[in-house]
């Protein structure tokens, strides 16, 4: 009984305190800080188109990139609190009614645009530039997620797939004519998509509980 009693004053004595997970909001924040500008940099593979911020209707895309960028983060948020056990996922209105005025502000871009034939290779620009942007943001979202795993992982992993895909979304906008083309905007629902069950597929065993 001794030598149990030991054992167990040894193995109290190596015990570490756990610490607790920060706030969703502050780590998606943190999240976006770091991922965003290597998501950028990684698109200097391809060329930069400059827009001119100075034509008229630019406020446009310019609303349209912070929207984007407001739905990444809001849904990251989501992800985030989804990944710890006991944490609700259901506060998705706020994300839900930014994605509607942007979705609003695409269509009416397209609309507005002249109009431009469809050419083999069309859009194909926009897809590269968010694949690209992506390519080191999944691996980061996945490993911060690993930190509290997750019940729902599919949930989880789809949520933080979206809250990328609008993100690049937002980083293109930087990079991006201020018209709009029909099938620009089909390969940027393409790429969000793609985005989406990448970081669902190969996230699904790490961050599995």
């Amino acid at each position: 009984m001794a030598d149990h009693d030991l054992l167990i004053d040894q193995l109290s004595a190596s015990l570490a305190p756990v610490q607790r997970p920060r706030p969703a909001g502050l780590r998606a924040l943190g999240w976006m800080a770091l991922a965003l500008p290597c998501g950028f940099l990684m698109t200097r593979l391809i060329p930069h188109y400059q827009p001119d911020w100075s034509a008229p209707g630019m406020v446009w895309p310019m609303v349209e990139i912070a929207l984007a960028l407001g739905v990444g983060l809001t849904v990251m948020v989501q992800a985030f609190a989804g990944s710890i056990p006991g944490r609700d996922t259901r506060g998705l209105r706020l994300p839900a009614a930014l994605a509607l005025v942007w979705l609003a502000i695409s269509l009416a871009k397209i609309a507005q645009s002249p109009p431009h034939p469809i050419r083999p290779g069309a859009g194909m620009y926009c897809y590269t530039f968010m694949m690209l942007a992506s390519a080191p943001i999944m691996p980061m979202v996945i490993l911060a997620l690993r930190r509290t795993r997750a019940l729902r992982p599919g949930r989880v992993l789809a949520l933080a797939g979206g809250g990328i895909a609008f993100s690049v979304a937002g980083l293109l906008g930087f990079c991006h004519p201020g018209t709009l083309h029909p099938m620009d905007f089909v390969m940027h629902l393409a790429a969000g998509l793609t985005i989406t069950g990448l970081t669902t597929l190969l996230g699904r065993r790490f961050i599995a509980a």
